[in-house]
């Protein structure tokens, strides 16, 4: 699912499991790119490992929603 407007994006994406955020974790969402995944490049990829680096200390874990098409070449190259 590709939403073109990011506020809308995200919004959906916390409706899906309301629970987790209002339970379960503290949620802070970084919205890096909305295309679909076989549109991966690695400037996304960079983007990606980037703002994980710049955030490694403030948070105990990342999710990154993805795709199927390209989700082993991502998990790959943030490895």
């Amino acid at each position: 699912l590709v939403v073109n407007e990011k506020d809308k994006a995200i919004e959906m994406l916390l409706a899906m499991e309301p629970k987790l955020q209002e339970e379960i974790a503290d949620i802070t969402v970084q919205f890096i790119e909305n295309i679909d995944s076989s549109n991966m490049t690695p400037e996304i990829w960079d983007k990606l490992g980037k703002e994980i680096f710049n955030s490694y200390k403030e948070y105990d874990g990342f999710v990154i929603t993805h795709g199927t098409d390209t989700m082993a070449y991502t998990s790959s190259a943030l490895s």
